[in-house]
């Protein structure tokens, strides 16, 4: 019996699988079986929408997301699809307000605005613009904080040289995660690879860095910006070895647009700080 209520019951997943892969035919049919038992469900009759939207059903989406409306469905994205729908048909000031009411509900989904042709129309538009970087601002928050910004002369694909002009390696340091991160990949002539992540820490009003590197190494590191670059102090510990000592890191910007990183380790032996590595950081594509 129970494999027979097995085969007659609808499957969510399939209805699912047909939105995510366009087959909207199937994701209507699929999900108007799983009315049967969930009537007045919000989010089936939203996914009813988006099929219907892709079917180029406008009028019979914008009833259905009544419908969502009613069953308690997400309003955020019942607005979002009532603009798109109602932007294919032509009703631009009506789609620009379904949009300024899904941005006043915290709406978190971008890729419409960039990608659905039917908001072509509309994209010259300061209300929509607006709501574009609300949005934004909402999924990407560090790309409009400043001191998130912090580390950004350190962009770039750069050439790695000694202070006497001797090649050692290649980098490659870009913003990651919405702008919250900065990745270094570093590639060193001799085989050695490593890679650090930085990140600013709001409740400290700090930047960490941790670098993980081939030679089993581990840097953490923790600091502010300075005026001509940033500062950071922490520890250096090697794998291999079963030691930790103090360890610092400097990034200063030079006036030729090159970034010295100088990196020193307390050495108790000497008493003292000793470096550990001296790089000046090249544009390996000069502007």
């Amino acid at each position: 019996m129970s494999s027979v209520l097995a085969q007659l019951t609808p499957e969510p997943r399939a209805a699912d699988r047909a939105l995510e892969d366009g087959n909207w035919q199937a994701a209507l049919d699929g999900y108007r079986a799983l009315l049967g038992d969930n009537p007045t469900d919000g989010m089936i009759w939203l996914r009813i929408a988006q099929a219907q939207r892709g079917l180029g059903q406008h009028d019979e989406a914008l009833e259905s997301l009544e419908l969502a409306r009613a069953g308690a469905g997400p309003p955020a994205m019942i607005d979002l699809e009532r603009a798109r729908n109602l932007a294919a048909l032509g009703r631009s000031a009506d789609a620009l307000a379904a949009l300024e009411t899904a941005d006043h509900f915290g709406l978190r989904a971008l890729s419409p605005f960039e990608e659905a042709a039917e908001f072509e129309p509309l994209r010259r538009e300061g209300r929509f613009d607006r709501v574009y970087q609300n949005v934004r601002s909402r999924i990407y928050p560090c790309e409009s904080l400043d001191a998130a910004s912090a580390f950004d002369f350190w962009l770039g694909s750069w050439e790695v040289r000694l202070a006497d002009g001797t090649l050692v390696g290649q980098s490659e340091v870009t913003r990651r995660d919405g702008g919250c991160s900065v990745v270094e990949e570093w590639d060193g002539t001799g085989g050695s690879t490593g890679s650090s992540i930085s990140y600013f820490i709001p409740s400290r009003g700090q930047w960490r860095l941790v670098w993980v590197g081939s030679a089993g190494t581990l840097i953490d590191m923790i600091g502010r910006p300075a005026d001509d670059g940033m500062r950071l102090e922490g520890t250096i510990e090697y794998a291999n070895q079963d030691l930790v000592s103090a360890f610092r890191g400097s990034w200063t910007v030079l006036e030729d647009g090159a970034v010295r990183q100088l990196f020193e380790e307390f050495s108790v032996v000497a008493q003292g700080w000793v470096p550990w590595f001296d790089g000046y950081y090249r544009s390996r594509t000069p502007p």
